[in-house]
Formats: structure tokens, C-alpha cells, sequence
């Protein structure tokens, strides 16, 4: 790839990361970082509870509980984005940091993504 295309590409994706445009494979944290997404279960904007699993105020399992996602209850979620935070052991997952933005009618929080399948 030649220098003008190069940075060409490095400008646009400098913009396209500026306005908050999604990238696909790519998902958008809350610091701005990107991680590659490995938890399809948000794919299309909802997301089914694989066990009860805690819904937070915050991206970390000190975070206040909102409420419990009872296990098959299905939530709405943010597909765009896995967000980046606090490290969680569970639903089989060991030192996982990934979280969905979830809601349904009556709460919205955030919750550990390996929990929803």
C-alpha cells in the first residue's frame, strides 16, 4: 500500500472513530478503545439471559445491582458495542472484562456478556 493511500485510511479511520461510527467486527468501549467482538449473542439488539445473571449500575461486579435477568428471559441490548471494565468470574468465563448494555421495559444496566447466549 503506497504513503498517500496509507494515510488516507489513517484518516478516515481517525474520523470515522471521532464520530463514534462502528467499524464491523469491531466493537467500541467506553474509553474509546476497540475490542474484536467474541459474543455474538447481541448480534440483532437482543440478547437471551444463559443463566439469572446481575444487571449493574456500572461495568464491574462492585457496581450497584439494579435487578437479576432471570435464566431465558430475553433483553434488549446495544449490538454495536461490548464495552471494556472490571474483571468477573462466571457463566463459565474466568477473569472475563466484557459487558452488554441491556434493558427491557422496567430496568437498563449493564451486565457480564458471557452470561447472555
Amino acid at each position: 500500500m503506497g504513503k498517500i493511500m496509507r494515510s488516507r485510511l489513517t484518516v478516515t479511520l481517525a474520523v470515522a472513530a471521532a464520530v463514534g461510527l462502528a467499524l464491523p467486527g469491531v466493537a467500541g468501549a467506553a474509553d474509546g478503545s476497540t475490542q474484536v467482538r467474541t459474543n455474538t449473542a447481541c448480534d440483532d439488539g437482543k440478547a437471551t439471559a444463559a443463566e439469572n445473571v446481575a444487571i449493574r449500575t456500572g461495568t464491574s461486579t462492585g457496581a450497584s445491582l439494579v435487578t437479576t435477568a432471570l435464566k431465558g428471559q430475553t433483553w434488549g441490548c446495544y449490538f454495536t458495542y461490548v464495552l471494556t471494565g472490571g474483571r468477573y468470574t462466571a457463566c463459565g468465563t474466568t477473569n472475563g472484562n466484557r459487558w452488554f448494555y441491556v434493558y427491557n421495559a422496567n430496568y437498563s444496566g449493564y451486565s457480564a456478556s458471557a452470561c447472555w447466549g
